[in-house]
């Protein structure tokens, strides 16, 4: 863990400015609880070009809500690196759950993966949001890098497969006599 907080402590003393101390706890607040990906996937469940991707995209939030919040955080139960180093002074609230692994990392990433699935010049942009968004959780000094790290690998796996799940299913729905599949 020594080397978490070489770079936690490195982004604080050479990245760390006013500018991006307004701006970082912006991206951050856009992943709580979910809600730019649940609205971003009601506004494609709603429109008929892009129900399938807001049915992925469901898919993947469910998975993403039971593996990160349901098993993972429950199991870990790590601590954030703002109380383990009570010296930092943090720019936004503290956090109301443990640290591993990234919610917003884990949800930015399956939804990047998703839309990426779905159409590759999307998912290039989503996955530039969620390359941010997971750099804002380090710069907040709510995240160890693990944390971090593993939320964008399972956030890719689970995203892989939701859309996989997706595919599958809508292929049977519209083939329901081939059965291989």
């Amino acid at each position: 863990m020594d080397w978490e907080f070489v770079i936690l402590n490195f982004i604080q003393d050479n990245i760390r400015n006013p500018v991006l101390d307004k701006i970082m706890p912006f991206i951050s607040m856009l992943g709580a609880l979910g809600i730019v990906w649940i609205v971003w996937t009601i506004i494609c469940l709603i429109t008929k070009k892009y129900r399938r991707l807001g049915t992925r995209l469901s898919a993947a939030l469910i998975l993403t809500l039971i593996v990160c919040s349901g098993i993972l955080k429950p199991i870990v139960s790590r601590l954030r690196p703002y109380e383990l180093n009570s010296t930092i002074q943090l720019t936004v609230k503290p956090e109301f759950d443990t640290s591993f692994p990234s919610g917003h990392t884990f949800f930015a990433f399956s939804v990047a993966t998703v839309c990426f699935m779905y159409n590759k010049k999307l998912g290039i942009i989503m996955y530039l949001f969620a390359f941010l968004m997971a750099f804002s959780r380090l710069y907040l000094y709510v995240h160890f890098p693990t944390d971090v790290i593993f939320g964008a690998v399972f956030g890719i796996i689970t995203g892989i497969i939701a859309g996989k799940l997706e595919n599958y299913i809508f292929e049977k729905e519209q083939n329901p006599d081939n059965k291989s599949y």
